[in-house]
């Protein structure tokens, strides 16, 4: 036989059950709060730095720190698109899937650091073109190195 629960002790363990349900969305809104100003520093400090190319040393090649804001994988190239140009407007820099390797490992730094919103660190020739593999010679360079950076 089943035994009756008086509506008095129903009642209680009904707000006991909702109390509960409040205040765990309460504290897990304020740890979300918590957690996404503890990354905002980083992400001011980060749009307040310029981007700048400058010459790598003991290389005729230039760095360029990247935000990745597009990928892209062709049949013919990897590309990148990054947030802010670099020294003369370039905003694209890409590999040539003929050396497939070469490729392949370009394109998982990349998607890596997209994925962990990270930055690039690309090592490209200002003054090469990669017009053959269809990189446009007035906002894209080739990638001579790419290193993921924080």
């Amino acid at each position: 036989m089943s035994k009756k629960i008086p509506w008095k002790t129903a009642l209680l363990y009904s707000s006991a059950i909702l109390f509960g349900i409040v205040l765990g969305q309460l504290v897990a809104g304020l740890a979300g709060g918590l957690r996404i100003a503890a990354r905002q520093p980083a992400v001011a400090q980060a749009a307040e730095a310029v981007p700048v190319a400058v010459l790598a040393p003991d290389s005729p090649d230039a760095t360029y720190i990247c935000t990745p804001s597009y990928i892209g994988a062709f049949s013919n190239r990897v590309h990148v698109l990054c947030t802010l140009p670099a020294t003369g407007g370039i905003y694209y820099f890409a590999a040539p899937t003929s050396d497939s390797r070469n490729a392949a490992r370009v394109l998982s730094v990349m998607l890596t650091a997209k994925s962990l919103g990270k930055n690039l660190q690309i090592y490209y020739d200002p003054t090469a073109s990669g017009a053959a593999y269809g990189c446009q010679t007035n906002d894209c360079r080739p990638i001579t190195a790419i290193e993921m950076t924080n």
